[in-house]
């Protein structure tokens, strides 16, 4: 029963919790999640969706998303223990200070199906906790995104939609206990049409698609991008913020070998200016 009724909330788009996102002008923002954020670093739809429909607040944004990644933050650790990862995720909200966290899980724990969910939801509290302490104003939970429905092409995930179905209606009650907000990002999503690389990897075109159920789920309006100018200076910005907070070797600046090269870790804030540059030219590209 339970059951039933946690997919029925979200069948029919009541997720607990969900209410309009309304960001300050400046305000700071992570997405932090899997790689459904992550993988936007390399195409930028989802966050010039963002942008122009917040055009005039010139928000600060920050891709902290991770492939793979869960509550338990196993996917940031590098070379040591999940606590390791999760702690590092600590720091870097605290140290970047996001007057919000726009956050994406479910996908990678949806494939254990019901018997996941107690650890997921678990894990899940102990990871709102340490975002709270950040001392972000707005924490919003977004419910994850839909699988392809081709089953053909990919019959293993003939189901897996059900799953991230229940683990969205999962997270609306988990934010409506914890007093923050959820936008029910699954449910708005799920009638889209999807490519896909591998049935569950979005292409850009998926991405594209995807950028309007998401602002809808937050609450604001798509507006139309007829330029790729704002697309490039997102995509550059990001990279360079890429290059900052996850330097590839990482092992010679900060690890066990920074004996070798650790001197070089001190260039890491010389990324800062090139980030704000490129954010002064995509308020201006906005403006116009």
């Amino acid at each position: 029963m339970l059951i039933f009724s946690l997919c029925f909330s979200v069948a029919h788009g009541n997720a607990a919790g969900e209410k309009p996102w309304i960001p300050e002008k400046s305000d700071r923002v992570a997405l932090v999640g899997d790689a459904f954020f992550e993988r936007d670093y390399i195409h930028g739809e989802l966050e010039s969706a963002i942008t122009l429909a917040t055009t005039g607040k010139q928000l600060r944004i920050r891709n902290l998303g991770w492939s793979g990644d869960t509550p338990r933050c196993e996917s940031r650790s590098y070379f040591g223990p999940p606590a390791e990862g999760f702690e590092r995720l600590n720091q870097q909200l605290k140290e970047w200070k996001p007057h919000t966290i726009l956050a994406c899980y479910g996908a990678v724990d949806a494939f254990q199906g019901e018997t996941g969910l107690p650890d997921f939801l678990q894990a899940y509290r102990k990871w709102i906790a340490m975002a709270k302490s950040s001392g972000a104003r707005n924490i919003i939970l977004l419910t994850p995104p839909p699988c392809a429905t081709d089953a053909v092409r990919w019959p293993s995930l003939a189901k897996e939609n059900d799953n991230r179905a229940l683990y969205a209606a999962a997270i609306g009650k988990l934010a409506e206990e914890e007093n923050i907000s959820c936008a029910d990002f699954f449910t708005h999503a799920r009638k889209v049409s999807l490519t896909t690389i591998n049935g569950v990897t979005f292409t850009q075109e998926d991405y594209r698609k995807l950028a309007t159920p998401l602002l809808t789920s937050l609450g604001l309006t798509a507006k139309a991008n007829t330029s790729t100018a704002l697309r490039e200076l997102i995509l550059a910005k990001n990279r360079f913020f890429f290059q900052q907070w996850r330097p590839q070797n990482e092992i010679y600046l900060f690890g066990s070998r920074k004996h070798e090269q650790g001197k070089n870790g001190a260039d890491m804030p010389k990324f800062i200016p090139l980030i704000e540059e490129k954010e002064g030219e995509i308020f201006q590209t906005i403006a116009k």
